[in-house]
């Protein structure tokens, strides 16, 4: 069994956002490893678009019930090359990954100069 969550980001509502807000937005959002990684290209905002897209997928798969919230933070988007990135869960949103039976998850992410998407596929093996 699986679960499936996807989401489309426009880069410049990121753009605003970091505007507006700063580092007090990429605190409560994102880990600083992800921020690090982001403000190592020329224009951050397609790859800070790309995590928030995914972190916004992993809600969505996560298929939460009403009262329950997670903190963006506990879901990272690791890896540093390029290409293939690893989904890291933790806290609270860790338990409920494990609580909804799930026990594996693939991620894939794209950007370009307008929008950034990701795919997020929670699997349940048999036991």
């Amino acid at each position: 069994m699986l679960s499936v969550g996807n989401d489309i980001v426009e880069n410049h509502r990121i753009r605003e956002l970091l505007e507006k807000h700063g580092d007090r937005f990429l605190k409560r959002v994102f880990t600083d490893e992800e921020v690090e990684y982001c403000h190592k290209h020329k224009d951050p905002v397609p790859f800070l678009a790309g995590r928030f897209a995914c972190k916004e997928a992993v809600i969505k798969a996560l298929n939460l019930n009403s009262g329950e919230v997670v903190d963006m933070r506990e879901i990272e988007l690791a890896g540093t090359n390029f290409g293939k990135k690893t989904l890291v869960i933790r806290g609270k949103t860790e338990k409920f990954f494990r609580e909804k039976g799930f026990t594996r998850s693939s991620v894939s992410i794209s950007h370009a100069d307008h929008y950034a998407t990701a795919v997020v596929i929670f699997y349940k093996e048999p036991q």
